[in-house]
C-alpha cells in the first residue's frame, strides 16, 4: 500500500523526534543533557545530579540543591581583610574596578556560608557575568551608582540588598564601615524563596572532565597582574591552586586557605566608562562579548587557548587553539578578568 504525501511527512517527523529523544537520552545518561532534562531523568533514575557550577556531588554523595545561583559582591582591599566565605563559593570572578583595584563576585549554589563579605557595591560588569547563569540572576550588594542600578534592572537582575533582604545582613561592630557588612547565604535563599524568585537550576556554563585536555604543560605557579600595582599570585599545592597574598597563602577569616581546583585567566578589553566614583576615578567598562586569549590552570598544568562569547545571552566558551572546548576539573573555579592593555600574565614550572 503506497503512502500518501501526508503519511510520508508524518513518518519523517516521527523519525526526527525519535532521533532527538534518543540523543537527549544518551546525553542525560552521560550527564550532559540540558539542566531541565537532566534533572527530570536523574529524578526518574534515582541518580543524583552533580552541582552545575562544579560538576561534583555535594558532601556525602548528595545531588545538587534545587536552587539558583546567588552572587555576592565582596571587597578586595587591605581594609577588608580577612575576607569571609570565599572558601565556600562554587565560582569566584575577580573583576577590575576603579583605582586599579579589584573586587570579587562570589557565586554560591551547592554550598552555604554563614558569613560572606565584606559586601560592597555593584558594577556594570556584574550583570554581564551573571546573565550566563539565569535570565533573572540574584545579586547581593551594598549599593549601586544610578547608572549601574539601571543596568542591573535592564538585565533582569534581582537585587538582594540591606533594603530588600535586610534580615540576611549584619554589621560587624569590630570592623570599620564600609568594610563591616556581611551576609548569610542560607538566609538569602530563604528571603529569595519567599519573594517568588525563580528557583530553577542555573544554566551549565562550564564543561567538566577528569581528563586534562591536550595539549597542556606542567606549571606550579602563576602571576596575574591587573596593573603594575595589583599583582595576584597562584601556587599549585596539595592538589589545588592556592591564592597568594604578598607571597604568602591568602586565608579567609576562618583561617582556611583560599584555594580552588581551576584558575581561568580571561584577557578582556577594559575601557573607561562615563561613571565616576567619589574620588574621581572612572569606573571600568569590561567587555565580555567577543573573543580573546585565555589560560586555564588545572591539575598542576596549563592549557593555553582562547575564549569567545557571541552575545551576553550566550555563555563564554573556552577553547584550545585547535578549537576544542577546554574542560575544567570537577570542583571550584576562580576566573580572573584581566585587562588586555594594562594586565600581564606569567607562569613558572
Amino acid at each position: 500500500m503506497a503512502l500518501t504525501q501526508r503519511g510520508k511527512i508524518v513518518i519523517a517527523v516521527a523519525a526526527v523526534v525519535t532521533a532527538a529523544v534518543l540523543v537527549l537520552a544518551v546525553l542525560a545518561f552521560t550527564g550532559n543533557a540540558p539542566a531541565a532534562i537532566q534533572e527530570i531523568v536523574d529524578k526518574a533514575t534515582g541518580k543524583p545530579t552533580p552541582c552545575p557550577l562544579t560538576g561534583e556531588l555535594r558532601a556525602g554523595g548528595k545531588g545538587t540543591l534545587a536552587r539558583p545561583v546567588i552572587a555576592v559582591k565582596v571587597e578586595n582591599t587591605d581594609e577588608a581583610y580577612p575576607l569571609a566565605g570565599l572558601e565556600r563559593a562554587d565560582v569566584i570572578y575577580e573583576e577590575p574596578v576603579e583605582g586599579s583595584i579589584t573586587r570579587f563576585a562570589a557565586l554560591f549554589q551547592c554550598r552555604d556560608a554563614a558569613r560572606v563579605g565584606p559586601v560592597r557595591s555593584a558594577r556594570t560588569t556584574d550583570p554581564k557575568i551573571l546573565v550566563q547563569y539565569s535570565d533573572e540572576p540574584l545579586l547581593t550588594y551594598s549599593g549601586a551608582n544610578p547608572k549601574v542600578a539601571a543596568a542591573l534592572d535592564e538585565a533582569g537582575v534581582v537585587s538582594l540588598t540591606e533594603t530588600s533582604a535586610g534580615d540576611a545582613f549584619v554589621r560587624d561592630d569590630a570592623r570599620s564601615a564600609p568594610h563591616n557588612l556581611f551576609v548569610s547565604i542560607k538566609k538569602l535563599y530563604l528571603i529569595a524563596k519567599r519573594s517568588g524568585a525563580d528557583f530553577s537550576l542555573p544554566e551549565a556554563v562550564f564543561r567538566f572532565d577528569e581528563e586534562v585536555p591536550a595539549p597542556s604543560k606542567p606549571r606550579t605557579s602563576a602571576s596575574v597582574a591587573f596593573s603594575p600595582s595589583n599583582v595576584v599570585g597562584w601556587a599549585w599545592s596539595k592538589g589545588r591552586w592556592v591564592r597568594q597574598l604578598d607571597g604568602e597563602t591568602m586565608r579567609s577569616e576562618s583561617g582556611t586557605p583560599i584555594a580552588v581546583d581551576n584558575v581561568v585567566i580571561q584577557e578582556v578589553v577594559v575601557t573607561d566608562s562615563n561613571i565616576v566614583d567619589v574620588a574621581g576615578f572612572p569606573s571600568p567598562d569590561v567587555r565580555l562579548v567577543g573573543e580573546g586569549r585565555a589560560w586555564i590552570l588545572r591539575d598542576g598544568r596549563l592549557i593555553a587557548g582562547r575564549w569567545r562569547r557571541s552575545s551576553l545571552s550566550n555563555v563564554t566558551v573556552f577553547e584550545t587553539k585547535r578549537g576544542d572546548e577546554i574542560a575544567l576539573a570537577p570542583g571550584t573555579t576562580f576566573i580572573e578578568l584581566v585587562p588586555k592593555d594594562d594586565g600581564d600574565v606569567t607562569f613558572e614550572r
